[in-house]
């Protein structure tokens, strides 16, 4: 679970969209992975951290992603 912007939540629900996208997820340590949303499970769950809906692009956001290696 990770902490992220609205406008970011926005971005991931756009990408999630797509059901056939791939993208690769970068770690820290330079390790690089192919990815793709499971669509089969709840592949974006985000709730506000402040418990009740937040209004700008700029307030934060609980994140869950559920990727699969392809």
């Amino acid at each position: 679970m990770a902490w992220v912007t609205r406008a970011t939540v926005n971005t991931l629900y756009a990408w999630a969209a797509s059901p056939g996208s791939r993208f690769e997820l970068t770690l820290a340590d330079g390790r690089a992975y192919t990815v793709a949303f499971r669509h089969h499970e709840t592949a974006i769950e985000a709730e506000p951290v402040t418990g009740f809906p937040a209004r700008h692009d700029a307030d934060f956001y609980r994140l869950t992603l559920r990727l699969m290696e392809i």
